[in-house]
């Protein structure tokens, strides 16, 4: 008897669908709206464009019908023909130098905040500058650094400053310390590097690199020709400080996404998006005031079947646009794709529910940008139907027995 009932507990656990955060790197790349809300209505016989327009900027526009109509807007990938160059090492770059960059042409089109790239562009040359790793880092900013030791001659992680015990021997060469500070540079607590902090420390014997601590940064640079990019690396060093006279640069092809998310106002693809399919007449009953609130909440990555964006219900017992995962009492039970384009990061897979799609490569900005598509189908996780079906079986079998 007990054995039975052992086993009717082990087949209702394997009963129920294994619960998986449904997720594709590709929705790192997209936004994805459910027009579930009451009074929506999509006429999926209109024929609507694949590529999406916004600006300079061109995206890959998915709509299709799943219960509701969905909508998904996607930065697409390209293949990119050109020269190739990347290092990894000890980089500071700071505001001097950035205003001497910006001198010389180069435009800074992105900060390196919260741990992005820091993005230079001048002409066709773009570099970009990636701070370490999270691994490796050890503050995001000078906050998490504090001095240690008697005399106050480290700087340390602020957790770690305080269990550093140094002798109480102070020495001249600490006097340098009033021309910097402790901060967070490069991921890594440091005292700051100036020219006259440097040469202070020269003047009373010590090598700079004893003291300053720079964690290693990431650059990769592409240009259209490897003489172009040449040029440009050399020119970029050298307001480092760093004469380069020999520059291995790589020629071929690169495939990535077109533009960094960073660079790109999610909310406002989306709404031109959904402004779209209501000037064609695919969607109505969709307001402007709906449009606007859609994209408050777009950011990239809210997409899938657990992070699309949705009219559900809040914590709050109200209903409002928000991000399904963000919603009241979420089921996330859903594996496997559900039509919108999460099958994989080497291809854009996706129900689209549109009459003009096109499995040949499209042309954008001269770029070939893969748009192909394939079916997918919603499936049930694990083996809870077999599971289910012994169990019913099992459960027959226990009521004759009594």
């Amino acid at each position: 008897m007990r054995r039975t009932w052992g086993v009717l507990i082990i087949l209702l656990m394997l009963s129920a669908p294994l619960v998986v955060a449904c997720f594709s790197p590709a929705d790192l790349y997209a936004v994805e709206v459910v027009l579930n809300k009451p009074g929506i209505t999509y006429d999926p016989t209109v024929e609507l464009p694949t590529l999406l327009k916004v600006g300079e900027k061109t995206f890959l526009l998915r709509v299709w019908e799943d219960e509701y109509p969905h909508v998904r807007v996607e930065i697409p990938r390209t293949r990119r023909l050109g020269a190739y160059w990347n290092y990894s090492g000890i980089l500071l770059i700071a505001e001097s130098n950035i205003t001497e960059l910006k001198e010389l042409g180069w435009e800074l089109k992105s900060l390196g905040e919260n741990g992005s790239p820091m993005v230079f562009i001048k002409g066709n040359v773009t570099i970009e500058v990636s701070p370490p790793s999270n691994s490796s880092r050890e503050c995001t900013s000078d906050r998490d650094c504090s001095t240690g030791g008697c005399s106050g001659e480290l700087c340390l992680p602020r957790g770690e400053a305080a269990k550093v015990v140094t002798p109480c021997v102070y020495k001249p060469w600490y006097s340098c310390f009033e021309l910097t500070s402790c901060g967070c540079v490069n991921g890594i607590c440091t005292w700051k590097p100036n020219e006259n902090f440097e040469n202070c420390l020269k003047k009373h014997g010590i090598d700079p690199s004893k003291v300053i601590r720079i964690g290693p940064s990431r650059v990769e640079a592409t240009g259209p020709s490897p003489e172009e990019l040449s040029r440009a690396l050399k020119e970029f060093f050298a307001v480092f400080g760093v004469n380069c006279t020999e520059i291995e640069i790589k020629s071929g092809s690169k495939e990535g996404y077109a533009y960094n998310t960073s660079q790109v106002d999610a909310g406002e693809v989306i709404k031109a998006a959904l402004k779209l399919l209501v000037e064609y007449g695919a969607v109505e009953g969709l307001s402007e005031e709906d449009i606007e609130e859609i994209a408050a909440v777009a950011e990239w990555g809210k997409a899938g079947p657990n992070s699309h964006i949705g009219w559900y219900e809040t914590d709050k017992d109200t209903y409002a646009w928000i991000p399904y995962d963000e919603s009241k009492n979420p089921l996330l039970v859903r594996c496997g794709s559900a039509g919108n384009g999460t099958g994989g990061e080497e291809s854009n897979t996706g129900n689209l529910g549109v009459k003009n799609s096109s499995e040949a490569p499209v042309s954008v900005f001269g770029e070939e940008t893969s748009e192909t598509a394939s079916n997918s189908t919603n499936s049930t996780c694990g083996p809870g139907v077999l599971a289910l079906f012994s169990l019913l079986v099992l459960a027959a079998r226990f009521q004759r027995s009594k």
